[in-house]
């Protein structure tokens, strides 16, 4: 049985859809559920309410799961560093006891979306591999990197298998604009609503987007490894987009133009990120299929439906 907490997020969403399809028996955990979640999967999973933050009804939630998929996380690379202790008390002490309570159940394996943008920092070469050294600036990335610690102790310890995805900036079909993260839904909710856009600095900050069908792809194939694995992996597009690139493509592919308003850069953000992505292509035979621009193409489909 495998969990997938935060089932109803935007990456639970297509993981748990594929999961189901390809005919894995699954648990979805998430404190809420919406109806069309309800209904779409209806009889075809085990669904559970409870919140990271509610251990009890954590612990409970992990009977008879041998592999966890963990995507929870209330925090955000765009809050900056305002919200430190929030993001330790929400983001690292519930998965800490979350952890523990796994190793308790017998949970077997342990896949944790961490993030490949945030961990590494501003000094980290490009493309950045996972041996790079870990110096994040920002809360968000400070909070993935002790929770990432915290599952290798337990690696070490108690024989938990583990894989750690350093995921770049996913992005698709689904995406919920939630202020402070994810550029490309910020877009597209100003271009639904036909507002200008906001541009951080000169916009010529570059990062690394990849499209959730190929995040899809690496997560499935960290559940299905067929040996114990150990491992941080960085999952990314392998290439990177300027902001003035990602604003370009999504008017090239709705034939919007948009009027831009440029504003003081975040001091947390780094000037570039791309991530190596060669040992999750040889350790998961895995590699990202979805150009960007046919990644954009299919969330404008999608909206349009």
């Amino acid at each position: 049985m495998i969990g997938v907490y935060g089932a109803n997020g935007f990456i639970g969403r297509h993981l748990v859809r594929r999961l189901v399809a390809t005919g894995h028996p699954v648990r979805a955990v998430s404190r809420r559920y919406d109806k069309p979640f309800i209904e779409e999967f209806e009889s075809r999973l085990e669904r559970e309410e409870a919140d990271l933050r509610q251990p009890i009804a954590m612990a409970s939630s992990l009977q008879g799961i041998e592999t966890v998929v963990q995507l929870v996380s209330t925090s955000s690379p765009g809050l900056g560093n305002d919200h430190a202790v929030s993001d330790i008390n929400e983001n690292v002490v519930p998965h800490v006891e979350f952890l523990r309570n796994c190793v308790k159940a017998g949970v077997k394996r342990y896949i944790f979306l961490s993030s490949g943008g945030t961990v590494y920092g501003p000094e980290a070469p490009v493309p950045t591999p996972e041996t790079a050294p870990t110096d994040p600036i920002s809360s968000h990335g400070l909070t993935k990197l002790i929770v990432e610690k915290y599952i290798q102790m337990h690696g070490h310890v108690d024989g938990l298998e583990y894989v750690i995805l350093r995921l770049a900036n996913p992005y698709g079909p689904g995406q919920e604009f939630r202020k402070g993260q994810g550029l490309i839904p910020a877009i597209f909710d100003q271009y639904r609503r036909r507002l200008p856009v906001r541009i951080l600095g000169d916009g010529t900050a570059r990062r690394d987007y990849v499209f959730i069908e190929d995040v899809t792809d690496a997560i499935v194939a960290s559940v299905e490894l067929s040996f114990a694995p150990q491992l941080v992996l960085n999952i990314g597009s392998g290439e990177t987009k300027s902001v003035i690139d990602v604003i370009e493509t999504i008017e090239d592919v709705t034939g919007h133009r948009f009027e831009r308003n440029y504003v003081d850069a975040r001091k947390t953000d780094v000037t570039i990120s791309r991530l190596e992505i060669a040992q999750a292509v040889r350790v998961l035979g895995w590699m990202p299929r979805t150009t960007f621009r046919e990644g954009i193409a299919e969330v404008s489909a999608n909206m349009a439906r």
